[in-house]
């Protein structure tokens, strides 16, 4: 491994907050010491439940490239009963010498919170 950084927020030190329609920013990662052909791999954790006014929750997690609103590299629509956990890894290969990656999510019918912990990590392997 030549590289590893991890981004993110622990439960507990945050007000849990709604997740709505408008997709939002958790977290994003700066990956460096990038040569074209590295395995890039992103890791995303999200601890998150659903209101008491609905009877299931569900969210949709994205990773997007180079900006907030850049191509989505992953992405995943979870539910849960009562409380959520979603931990995930893909993979992208380096192209320049510093990539960024941001972790999104949004709920269109506003049944998500986000309780925590949340973190996007992302580690670079040299081209084998």
């Amino acid at each position: 491994m030549k590289y590893i950084h991890k981004v993110g927020t622990a439960a507990g030190t945050f007000t849990p907050f709604l997740v709505g329609k408008e997709e939002v920013i958790l977290t994003s990662v700066s990956l460096m010491s990038i040569s074209p052909g590295d395995r890039l791999e992103l890791r995303l954790d999200v601890g998150w439940e659903k209101p008491i006014q609905w009877e299931s929750g569900e969210i949709e997690l994205r990773i997007r490239k180079d900006a907030a609103d850049g191509p989505v590299i992953y992405w995943k629509l979870e539910t849960c009963i009562e409380k959520g956990y979603t931990m995930e890894k893909t993979a992208d290969t380096g192209v320049y010498p510093v990539q960024h990656y941001y972790l999104t999510a949004c709920s269109c019918d506003s049944r998500a919170i986000i309780s925590g912990p949340y973190s996007l990590q992302g580690s670079v392997y040299p081209l084998a």
